[in-house]
């Protein structure tokens, strides 16, 4: 089967890289002996413009010169590639600021991979285009007859939203290495994560640790993960207004060895996004074996049971992100009880299993586009 995905993200991409990206390689690499992948993304600096990894295709198109130059360069372009290339089954990875416009005969041949629901979030972060990419949000779940999603609860609202629409569900993965660590417990929160502030939601962990942090002079937070220097720079700018300059350490990019420390070591994982698709960060902390304390959101409410591998609050909502990190600090035996029942539970989510169920539902859409 020849397999053409569309996606603006990048593994190398320094403006992104996030878990789509890392979901995308994972998956067809291990597809890759057994089909042909071509994967269409975004330019960006020091990009070749094609170039194999993994035994998959890579193409980069668009622009290197800006953030918002690559993308639209790929929208622009990402079609044309698609009207080129050769291919059995096209995925359109659904990005609002990146959206396709993909003429109705293509879209009858394709599945649109949709991570999570946006909304009204679109409008925080970039006021002057939010509301378009609110309306193409919309747009892109009524024009697919077949979608593709990763977890329960944005699945069910999809079906609810593109009425008569196949919906598929397949999970992202956990890497067998988080298992192997042993788990300890140094002083510190940690958050895992792009340091994308609304999204993930760092302005309420950066104040709900300042609730806690006068009763609790022992513990830092860290903060870990790819992004900008502006936004680093954005997320040191909260710690210092918070007066705790000296209490959070924004720690930046980091290997995977580095990265399997900090978890290891964590008391445990804080996500307190605002919105999510599934979030591979709370599926490699319960594999750890820690805790982890999130927001009640479609997609990290499956990544994370509830009182049997880590505790949900509302989002948006500092007092309660507080309370929850305040009652995790306070009870050792409950904190290592969760941590140890995520393990369990991230065991479900093998990168191999779950290569093989995409594969099954790509085959089965291509047989019932034959016969559509």
């Amino acid at each position: 089967m020849k397999i053409c995905h569309l996606m603006y993200d990048d593994i190398a991409n320094p403006w992104l890289g996030g878990g789509g990206a890392v979901r995308a390689m994972e998956l067809y690499r291990r597809l890759s002996s057994r089909h042909e992948i071509t994967v269409v993304s975004g330019l960006f600096p020091g990009a070749e413009p094609e170039t194999e990894r993994h035994g998959l295709r890579l193409l980069r198109v668009g622009s290197a010169r800006s953030y918002a130059l690559s993308r639209l360069g790929y929208c622009r372009e990402a079609v044309a590639w698609l009207q080129r290339l050769e291919w059995d089954l096209w995925i359109n990875e659904f990005s609002a600021f990146a959206p396709l416009r993909v003429p109705a005969a293509r879209r009858r041949q394709g599945l649109l991979l949709f991570y999570h629901f946006m909304g009204r979030h679109a409008l925080v972060k970039h006021p002057l285009v939010g509301g378009v990419a609110w309306l193409c949000e919309q747009r892109a779940l009524r024009a697919y007859s077949r979608i593709l999603t990763i977890a329960p609860s944005v699945q069910a609202r999809i079906q609810r939203c593109a009425r008569g629409a196949a919906v598929d569900l397949v999970y992202s993965g956990v890497e067998r290495r988080f298992f192997a660590l042993v788990p300890e417990e140094a002083p510190y929160l940690l958050y895992f994560g792009r340091m994308d502030i609304h999204t993930k939601g760092i302005d309420l962990l950066v104040a709900a640790f300042a609730e806690i942090a006068t009763e609790h002079p022992d513990i830092r937070l860290k903060l870990a993960g790819r992004g900008t220097p502006k936004q680093f720079a954005n997320v040191r700018s909260l710690a210092r207004r918070a007066g705790l300059e000296d209490r959070v350490e924004v720690i930046g990019s980091v290997e995977e060895e580095q990265k399997g420390e900090l978890l290891r070591r964590a008391l445990m994982v804080c996500i307190p996004s605002r919105y999510e698709g599934w979030c591979m960060v709370a599926v490699e902390a319960a594999a750890a074996g820690k805790a982890v304390l999130g927001t009640n959101i479609d997609g990290l409410r499956d990544a994370v049971r509830h009182d049997e591998t880590g505790v949900l609050v509302p989002p948006d909502d500092v007092g309660a992100l507080a309370a929850g990190m305040r009652a995790l600090v306070a009870d050792d035996p409950r904190r290592r009880s969760l941590g140890a029942a995520g393990r369990a539970w991230a065991g479900r989510f093998s990168w191999d299993r779950l290569a093989e169920e995409l594969e099954q539902v790509y085959l089965r859409t291509v047989e019932e586009m034959k016969r559509d």
